[in-house]
């Protein structure tokens, strides 16, 4: 009862508060008709924002069937105004596209990493935007073990380059093999780190940041889906150093969707689904150093999905989710405030219709903004609300 009076007066807090909060609202040249399929939001170091979205742009037919033809855009925000980077991003249009990544590196230059289907198979693509155009990186490929890759990686950027955190499936011995991948330019080939796993189990869903030396830290998830936990290790530039033991409340569970970011002291802070009952729970937890210090307990109060992490100037960070309600999705964010998560949700323009894909990001000012897809009138779209620091 405490938690919903609390949810409830600060939902009603911060609908006021974005009434006087300018908002930069979804950008312009997006077609209405055309359903969004994925959305990504990031931050650059200065707070300017960018986002890429993939959408719908009708059926092909291949030959051998028909399929659904995606566009890749991006654009930045200044200002208070959008504007597009560039034109369509995908290479071979109009194959299907989709496994959207964007990172940011230290300058503020965006990284797309996104899945192109060639024939019958996936393969991963790249493309950076640096000295006002978007780099030709379609030799670049990576098209291995693609079950499993195009489903196990994570983005970050450095020096307009893509640092990869990648998932390979391996048959001797079973299990499988995460490492962290950079380009080679002058051999014009990806590099693999040494595992960061105990490639005797099963991982996926890795997460990953880089520390201000460009060091890698990274979260995973590993062991038998019922039976996983969350672990996370930094690189020392000579090998991985382990950071405390499991992070879940309860070991050796079901979890799922882990999320990574580094504060201003490049703490790593950590988000993940953990089974609660039947259900999937978000939870939360901040290295000190030492040990892994638990965020508040259960975020949120429903079966929780697609949780995304950010944290602002003071080192608070901010989640935004997805709960199911009647077969609807609502779309959920929470901001720590040192003590308890503060509710900021649920943010849907009409809680009546369905809203996925939520990404956010604190711009210059320290506000956060999100965004995500909301069916309006039948064709998911994009929304974009800005709160007040």
């Amino acid at each position: 009862m405490r938690q919903h009076s609390l949810m409830t007066g600060l939902a009603a807090l911060t609908a006021a508060a974005l009434a006087t909060v300018p908002t930069p609202g979804a950008p312009p040249g997006l077609d209405p008709a055309r359903p969004v399929r994925e959305l990504q939001l990031a931050a650059a170091p200065d707070g300017s924002l960018v986002l890429a979205v993939i959408a719908d742009v009708g059926t092909v037919s291949s030959g051998r069937g028909t399929f659904t033809a995606r566009e890749l855009t991006a654009w930045r925000q200044a200002g208070g105004t959008w504007q597009a980077l560039g034109g369509v991003l995908n290479y071979d249009r109009p194959r299907p596209i989709s496994n959207l990544n964007l990172a940011m590196d230290e300058r503020g230059a965006p990284i797309l990493v996104w899945n192109e289907n060639y024939g019958d198979n996936d393969v991963v693509v790249f493309r950076a935007f640096l000295n006002g155009n978007w780099t030709d990186w379609r030799t670049r490929y990576l098209g291995d073990d693609l079950p499993y890759a195009a489903r196990t990686r994570a983005v970050a950027a450095r020096r307009g380059e893509p640092v990869l955190a990648w998932g390979e499936s391996l048959r001797r011995p079973y299990g499988s093999r995460l490492t962290v991948r950079t380009w080679d330019e002058q051999a014009k080939v990806w590099t693999r780190s040494e595992p960061f796993n105990d490639i005797r189990a099963f991982s996926r869903t890795p997460a990953l940041a880089l520390d201000r030396a460009g060091q890698p830290v990274v979260a995973w998830l590993q062991g038998d889906v019922l039976s996983s936990n969350v672990y996370v290790k930094r690189g020392t530039g000579e090998g991985w150093e382990a950071l405390g033991g499991a992070l879940n409340r309860h070991p050796n569970t079901y979890v799922a969707s882990t999320r990574l970011v580094l504060d201003a002291q490049e703490r790593p802070i950590v988000a993940w689904l953990e089974d609660v009952s039947g259900q999937d729970g978000l939870f939360a937890s901040r290295w000190d150093g030492q040990t892994w210090v638990p965020l508040g307990g259960r975020i949120g109060a429903g079966s929780a999905s697609a949780p995304s992490l950010a944290v602002d100037p003071q080192g608070r960070p901010v989640v935004a989710w997805v709960e199911e309600r009647g077969g609807m999705g609502h779309v959920n964010l929470a901001r720590w405030d040192n003590q308890v998560w503060q509710d900021l949700g649920p943010v849907n323009l009409d809680p009546r219709r369905d809203a996925r894909s939520p990404s956010v990001a604190v711009d210059a000012s320290g506000a956060v903004v999100l965004a995500w897809r909301e069916d309006v009138g039948g064709v998911y779209r994009v929304q974009v609300r800005r709160f007040a620091p």
